[in-house]
């Protein structure tokens, strides 16, 4: 699997609401901390570029320095199992791709307890064994996050995007239409 990036001067990002929004000054500065995380991954990948000190800065900055390694964990298993080109965009950029915002949501689902949504939001991305481990990595980062007392505000409106997904995956005859 490659991951794209984009520079400033590519195409746009989905829509402009608070759930889904297109550019990355809308987020919260804890999101776009990670979300320059995610992207400079990306761009060390496919540029041949050392970009894993700068990583580490940032998490060490954010009192959690082993956060480098599980991002790193994380994005490999993306990167392996991915089933599609993930759009994933240069730092510079200020536009947020769909891919980029799924996995910013990733990590809010996660924060909420909603690993099963966060799993049916990575079934888009990866294969379904890789988007189990993709989203365990996730949930490891936002553990290290909440006990460093950080919080995503996303995970409402990550919620109202994704939440109960992994219900509406279903694709089989419901069992019943009258339950009463």
């Amino acid at each position: 699997m490659e991951m794209t990036h984009r520079n400033a001067a590519t195409a746009p990002a989905p829509g402009a609401d608070g759930d889904q929004p297109n550019l990355c000054a809308a987020l919260s500065p804890l999101e776009g901390a990670l979300l320059w995380s995610m992207r400079a991954w990306a761009i060390g990948l496919s540029r041949g570029i050392a970009t894993g000190q700068e990583i580490a800065a940032l998490y060490a900055d954010l009192g959690i320095p082993e956060g480098a390694a599980v991002l790193d964990a994380m994005m490999l298993a993306l990167n392996q199992g991915a089933t599609r080109m993930i759009d994933v965009n240069c730092v510079c950029h200020p536009n947020l791709s769909a891919d980029e915002l799924d996995l910013v949501d990733l990590l809010a689902l996660q924060q909420e307890g909603r690993q099963e949504d966060a799993v049916a939001v990575l079934l888009g991305m990866a294969a379904p064994r890789d988007a189990l481990a993709i989203a365990q990595h996730a949930g490891m980062l936002v553990a290290l996050l909440h006990q460093a007392g950080l919080h995503l505000p996303r995970g409402s409106a990550a919620l109202r995007r994704h939440g109960f997904r992994a219900l509406r995956a279903w694709e089989g005859p419901a069992p019943s239409t009258c339950l009463h």
